[in-house]
């Protein structure tokens, strides 16, 4: 029974991180998973019961700890500039040395060759925006460095970035799609967001040992001739000039459930959802994580529940990163006006600096993909 607890716990079902739908069979064992965070589970033809661990994952605090960050900034060539605070001129480095406690359990320190391993010939794949593109770069940074120069390769060419790890066989990847559902240019030079079309990007995610998906921060972006990031939205056979941002999210959602439940082998791949990575009205001049926590309660962004709502109807596993509430914790760690090597008085709190933050998503996910 203690093994199961562990398996149990490894799989799903720790804190907030949820597995939706039905999950595979292993040896004699089939778990299904529910939002409750229940677990039954049949063994040689008996159906049991097994209620969550007291393991809490994405309730915790943050914790000093000096022997962070993993790497150097200096030391990983593949950071965008947006989010290279140091060299850019931050002076402090104070929000690298912060690591995430869970209540109730802990995790295992994020290991290269371990993770390596467990990617032996298997293709990782991040899909989303440019937060998802810092979590890509994170994990590329935490692999890279003990791999010889030789035995890697980069390769970035939009949509795509894949870096390979060559004696390992393995890939990480980022796809470049904040809508998930496909954006399009048309002749008249309109931006066209197509609510049920996703075959386009998909047909890059099939196959994909273990996938990513994040869409949030691009629904609430403005700009535009309309004010927002498309011109037109087209589902169907009907055109719209506008649609409310939160009712458009969930039709699109709804677009990738359905191709994750036709076009995912389930019983090959592994399948997650990252929540919104929280923006911050100010950031400047900040120094440590929110300490009083009990005082601090931001609004959750309206991409959580809706994201929630639409898993929660899904007829397949799916696992839900929900690092909303951890990372709301973080104003320090977002570059401000250290997002170029020429700060500006313009700050930058909704990407995050690496090292940082993101480590810390990727090291939840190593737990998880053990």
């Amino acid at each position: 029974m203690g093994m199961l607890l562990l398996l149990l716990c490894t799989l799903c079902i720790c804190g907030d991180f949820r597995v939706y739908g039905s999950v595979t069979t292993r040896g004699n064992k089939h778990f299904e998973l529910y939002p409750s965070g229940h677990g039954i589970y049949r063994e040689n033809g008996a159906v049991r019961s097994l209620k969550a661990t007291k393991c809490n994952l994405f309730s915790g605090k943050w914790v000093h700890d000096v022997s962070y960050p993993l790497y150097n900034a200096a030391d990983c060539p593949y950071i965008g500039t947006q989010t290279k605070c140091r060299p850019n001129g931050r002076p402090d480095s104070d929000y690298e040395k912060w690591k995430w406690q869970p209540d109730g359990c802990t995790t295992p320190r994020f290991n290269s060759n371990g993770m390596l391993e467990r990617l032996r010939g298997k293709r990782l794949m991040f899909v989303g925006d440019s937060i998802s593109r810092g979590q890509f770069e994170s994990i590329v940074c935490l692999l890279q460095a003990g791999i010889p120069s030789n035995k890697k390769v980069m390769v970035d060419k939009m949509p795509l970035a894949t870096f390979k790890a060559l004696d390992y066989n393995a890939s990480v990847e980022l796809f470049w799609a904040p809508f998930l559902v496909e954006l399009e240019n048309n002749k008249e030079g309109k931006t066209i967001l197509h609510l049920d079309t996703i075959a386009n990007n998909g047909m890059y995610w099939k196959g994909a040992d273990i996938l990513i998906f994040e869409s949030s921060h691009w629904w609430d972006h403005t700009g535009g001739s309309s004010g927002q990031t498309w011109d037109i939205v087209v589902e169907g056979n009907k055109t719209y000039s506008n649609m409310d941002h939160m009712v458009a999210y969930r039709k699109a959602l709804i677009t990738w459930a359905n191709w994750a439940n036709s076009q995912i082998d389930f019983k090959k791949s592994m399948v997650f959802f990252r929540t919104m990575a929280p923006r911050h009205s100010s950031c400047e001049n900040e120094r440590e994580p929110v300490q009083n926590t009990s005082a601090y309660k931001p609004p959750l962004p309206p991409q959580v529940p809706i994201l929630k709502e639409v898993l929660s109807g899904t007829k397949f596993p799916v696992g839900l990163l929900d690092i909303t509430g951890m990372s709301q914790l973080r104003k320090d760690a977002h570059p401000a006006k250290y997002d170029s090597p020429h700060p500006s008085g313009n700050g930058d709190c909704s990407h995050w600096c690496l090292p940082g933050v993101p480590d810390i998503w990727n090291e939840l996910l190593y737990y998880f993909v053990g």
